[in-house]
């Protein structure tokens, strides 16, 4: 059953071009190796010498997008549009492949637990390869790319030694892979990527969007994941009439680009800015753009999944 369900729910393309000199390769804690890359926003401050130098403080860096991808895509396949989300809403973003797409395809085929642990690997690299604050990242899920980073996001809110990530953004999102044939009601033993389920865990601003008139994922397993959203993790939700599964880098761009960027304003540059100005007060010194690092441990234990048995087990380990 679980065969027949991945072959429908992973449909890698065939592997598009991508110059190597833009490829980093991560190792997964289930022993793949899978390609991404870091595309950073020209302003921002983060460079290889800081970065070896000195730990900015999360107020002076700039926002980074952990991108998840959708089912029929790879990191060619979406580069040039990740680089025009980064010039226009002044972010980095960091993609990863899955295990089996792209240049990963010769590492097996995908599934479920491989893609929690694709985005472990990556999320790792963001936080103690560059240092980044967990408070400036912001999880970007797309169609299949909701499940992974849905998982994340209720890992880091619910880990007691790990910051919960700055924000989540589900584009297209589906409450689990079985509801997308027929509602259950519950999640059925065999189910995948059990969104609804981790939804109610997550404790950091999250941004749904979705068309109206998508006919592969209907808008309403968005709605049905806003319901089950703590109150302080609602924000306003994008549904957009003339929208459907794949069509807003061309009918709706403006809008789209408009309500991510208030979005990212309202919850985290303004919280961010608001955080150091407190910090600052209190220790009696002027506002700046840099500071100390906030000794962040590059060994933390944090929540893993691995797939046994059809079943899904949560285990710790050290990364």
């Amino acid at each position: 059953m679980g065969n027949v369900i991945g072959s429908i729910l992973f449909q890698p393309p065939e592997p598009s071009r991508l110059r190597e000199n833009k490829i980093i390769w991560l190792q997964t804690a289930l022993g793949n190796s899978i390609p991404s890359f870091f595309i950073e926003h020209e302003s921002n401050n983060i460079n290889n010498n800081n970065r070896s130098s000195s730990k900015s403080s999360s107020s002076s860096q700039p926002i980074t997008i952990l991108y998840s991808h959708a089912n029929a895509e790879d990191l060619g396949c979406i580069y040039p549009w990740c680089k025009y989300l980064s010039k226009h809403l002044k972010v980095n973003i960091f993609a990863y492949d899955y295990t089996g797409y792209g240049l990963a395809k010769d590492q097996g085929p995908p599934t479920e637990a491989k893609c929690y642990a694709d985005i472990d690997a990556a999320y790792d690299y963001l936080r103690y390869h560059l240092d980044i604050p967990a408070s400036q990242i912001v999880l970007y899920g797309r169609s299949l790319g909701s499940g992974p980073s849905c998982y994340l996001a209720a890992e880091t809110s619910l880990a007691t030694d790990e910051d919960t990530v700055g924000g989540l953004i589900l584009h297209a999102p589906f409450t689990s892979v079985f509801r997308i044939v027929i509602e259950s009601g519950c999640t059925l033993m065999g189910d995948q990527f059990p969104n609804i389920d981790f939804c109610p865990n997550i404790d950091t601003p999250t941004l749904l969007i979705h068309g109206k008139v998508d006919k592969v994922v209907p808008v309403s397993h968005s709605m049905s994941l806003y319901q089950t959203l703590s109150s302080e993790s609602k924000t306003p939700p994008l549904f957009i009439e003339e929208m459907g599964h794949n069509n807003v880098q061309v009918e709706v761009r403006e809008e789209f680009l408009l309500h991510i960027t208030a979005y990212l304003e309202r919850y985290l540059r303004s919280r961010s800015t608001s955080i150091l100005r407190k910090r600052s007060s209190s220790a009696g010194i002027a506002v700046s753009g840099n500071g100390n690092g906030n000794g962040v441990s590059s060994s933390k234990q944090r929540l893993s999944v691995k797939a046994k048995n059809s079943k899904l087990q949560y285990t710790y380990h050290r990364h």
